[in-house]
């Protein structure tokens, strides 16, 4: 594996050597004057500084010991940054899939996982988001990236590491706003609003965000003839979603000492559920016809409620963030994916979570600064799940069988028609088979602890988290109840070294996990629901950051290693005339990787971008069991992790000559996804590598600004995620088929914001 490794490190330093040479050359710069600090650069504007708060506390993202990429206010609306895809195009070894579940598919660095694992923690305003991360959240100050594990302080759910919204807060001092519309194909309309009122002379403010999202996707249902002769009715839209939101927020003084900041949210969307395109082969078709007999739809509902107060007692500030959030959702999906009525589920879930964080940080200036708090949260689901298997089986004559559970065993077989052909007076029978029916709470209770030590030009930096983890498992289909707890102790340290004001070295090792939980199930025939362990992942990064030419280049570089125990993957499986979803402990890993960014002022009105990462992950230690046979994975690749990733951007706003204060504005990203394997780890499948291209030219005056925007502009066809499935249709032949989620096509936009 270490050879590997070099091999890939070699590649991406050619690569990042190239990468610089061309974004020198495009500045019209020489690399060795660049370097040599020539004083004939000073003459263009400094890159933007962008302060963050991924240790929780405000320091400048270049001086965080830890690789974190962010994304300011004017980055994410002059990149159209809208939604989980857009970011996860823009990272590096950040692999996303944006599932409309509201639990998205993501690996950072490898870790995470697809599915029903999680791995990586979404976050509003320090507040984790269980239910819904794939909603907008809009009217952000900025966007943080953390790659690697942040267990330290942020808890179980982010052993791969976690992405932060940042929402604008209210100002008191002045009444402002903006409204965008963006109208474009696939009969696309997003409107925005946002307006902040100062409620008088108090210190009080108000802050308002809304949203509507309309979209009737690329993908189409031609709803063609079945085995029986009948044609279905459904929306040619497969992919078709409306969504509409809002956030409220107030924020001020409540007497000398004590701040308070309180936000209610809420969005609703109708539309598809996680629509998977159907491929028979592993030499993919991309075909954007989903031919269901039903399309598959999904409709949510949350309401969540945020109240932080914080207090200032001189030398230590104590900040109490308290919060509650209620979603509802039903998923029906086409599960066979065929115009043939076969096999559906139907998934109504209701999700209720309530956190509670106390945290005392250290305010007074010096040598030496803490941080140490609590936390706690509950969360409630509520699953009531069944299988749909329908009367509509085709035999070797040509004849319409019964239900496909009764020919697979199932108790129930009146009602339906054997040998006979349907016509259409004749009302379709059905088996509803329950599935997951079920009641689960997961909670943890927490205290960390994290200080920080300056001296010279050294820093060090130790922090120490003890979670305590429960899970508790009620299958009132099997009548089988399960729980099972766990202290978890995880350590976080960093040594900095300042070359000089402007540069830095770097050492951090950080633990992460991911509890353990049940499958309802019980392949054992013991009174206990099948469950899985926990997860863990200890991660080693060595890192560089600089800046250079007065403050006009940023330049970044992280090696690391992880050592990643007892992985959580997910699987399916035919059984008993189900099909069983689950998670399994499958083995360990390790990854060795690589990542590089740069960004350049290259002139007063061009900015540049490059960041790479290189990711060389295998099985280690890694037995699949199947009773009488066994397949040995030590040694081959991991799934869901890109060997190669990269990002390249330019933006540029220069003014118009003699257009009155009128400026252009222009930018272009291109993201590029090397190959990876799909979710099943002992039966996968290959997903190709792909290259993306956006772009955004317009123009930009006082108050607004009109842009037209084209995604992906190559129309590149490629799948965002992949995976083996079973097959439930005999006359595709072979027991499994390949199913993934298709990336976005060329789509053009127009976008108007104004500001007031």
């Amino acid at each position: 594996m270490w050879g590997t490794f070099q091999r890939s490190l070699r590649g991406a330093t050619k690569v990042a050597a190239l990468v610089g040479t061309v974004l020198f050359a495009a500045a019209g710069l020489d690399p060795q004057s660049a370097f040599g600090q020539d004083s004939s650069a000073a003459a263009a504007p400094v890159l933007e500084e962008i302060i963050v708060t991924a240790r929780k506390r405000q320091e400048s993202l270049l001086e965080i010991p830890e690789s974190v990429v962010a994304f300011s206010s004017d980055q994410i609306s002059r990149q159209a940054v809208d939604n989980l895809r857009d970011i996860g195009m823009a990272i590096p070894n950040l692999n996303l899939s944006m599932r409309t579940d509201g639990f998205p598919n993501v690996t950072i660095r490898g870790i995470g996982g697809f599915g029903n694992t999680q791995g990586v923690g979404f976050y509003l305003d320090d507040v984790q988001v269980f239910s819904d991360a794939s909603s907008r959240f809009g009217d952000l100050e900025r966007i943080e990236v953390l790659k690697g594990p942040q267990g330290t302080l942020y808890g179980g759910s982010n052993i791969g590491g976690a992405v932060k919204f940042v929402s604008a807060r209210p100002d008191p001092t002045e009444t402002f706003g903006r409204v965008k519309g963006r109208f474009g194909e696939q009969s696309l309309v997003d409107m925005e609003a946002a307006a902040n009122v100062p409620l008088g002379d108090s210190g009080w403010a108000m802050r308002a965000f809304g949203f509507f999202y309309q979209d009737d996707g690329f993908l189409v249902n031609e709803n063609p003839p079945r085995l029986n002769g009948l044609r279905g009715d459904n929306d040619k839209d497969v992919g078709a979603v409306e969504e509409y939101g809002g956030r409220v927020t107030l924020s001020g003084p409540i007497g000398d000492r004590l701040s308070a900041y309180a936000a209610l949210r809420w969005n609703e969307m109708d539309g598809f559920s996680n629509v998977w395109m159907r491929e028979l082969t592993d030499d993919f078709q991309y075909d954007r016809a989903v031919n269901n007999s039903t399309n598959s739809t999904h409709k949510r509902d949350t309401v969540a409620g945020t109240v932080e107060l914080e207090w200032d007692l001189d030398q230590v500030s104590v900040l109490s963030l308290t919060s509650y959030t209620t979603t509802n959702s039903t998923r029906y999906t086409d599960a066979d994916i065929r115009e043939e009525f076969i096999f559906d589920a139907n998934r109504p879930e209701d999700m209720d979570v309530f956190t509670q964080e106390l945290r005392f940080t250290s305010t007074t200036e010096g040598a030496f600064s803490w941080l140490a708090g609590a936390y706690y949260s509950l969360y409630e689901e509520r699953m009531r799940s069944t299988q749909i298997w329908w009367d509509a089986r085709v035999d070797a004559d040509g004849n319409i069988s019964g239900p496909l559970g009764c020919a697979a065993g199932m108790p129930t077989c009146s009602g339906v028609w054997l040998g006979e052909i349907l016509t259409p007076e004749q009302e379709m029978d059905f088996l509803a088979i329950p599935f997951e029916i079920r009641d689960r709470d997961k909670s943890h209770l927490a205290a960390f602890a994290n200080v920080n030590y300056e001296w010279e030009t050294w820093e060090l930096d130790l922090g120490l988290r003890v979670d305590r983890w429960k899970n508790k498992t009620d299958d009132f289909n099997l009548g089988i109840s399960s729980s099972q707890d766990d202290v978890e102790v995880l350590p976080r340290a960093s040594l900095t070294k300042w070359l000089t004001d402007e540069s830095m070295v770097y050492f951090t090792y950080a633990k992460g996990y991911e509890p353990g939980g049940y499958n309802l199930a019980n392949f054992e025939g013991e009174n206990d629901l099948f469950g899985f362990d926990i997860e863990e992942a200890s991660s080693y990064e060595i890192g560089w950051k600089t800046r250079l030419l007065e403050d006009r280049l940023t330049l970044s570089a992280a090696a690391f290693y992880i050592d990643y125990t007892d992985r959580q993957v997910e699987f399916q499986a035919q059984t008993g005339g189900q099909v069983i979803e689950g998670i399994i402990n499958l083995g360990d890993s390790e990854q060795y990787g690589f990542e590089a960014e740069m960004n350049l002022q290259a002139t007063e009105h061009l900015t540049l971008t490059a960041a790479l990462g290189v990711i060389d992950a295998e099985w280690t230690d890694a037995l699949v069991d199947f009773g009488d046979s066994s397949v040995d994975l030590s040694g081959t690749d991991v799934p869901n992790t890109n060997d190669t990733s990269w990002m390249l951007s330019a933006l540029y706003n220069a003014p118009l000559p003699a257009a009155n204060g009128m400026r252009v504005v222009a930018g272009v990203q291109v993201s590029h996804s090397g190959s990876l394997l799909g979710l099943q780890a002992w039966d996968t499948v290959k997903n190709p590598s792909y290259t993306v291209a956006n772009a955004q030219v317009g123009l930009q005056g006082e108050r607004w600004e009109v842009l037209v925007q084209v995604e992906n502009f190559t129309d590149e066809e490629y799948y965002t995620d992949v995976q083996r499935f079973p097959n439930l249709h005999a006359l595709d032949g072979g027991e499994n088929i390949n199913i993934g989620t298709m990336g976005q096509p060329r789509l053009v936009s127009a976008t108007l914001n104004y500001r007031f």
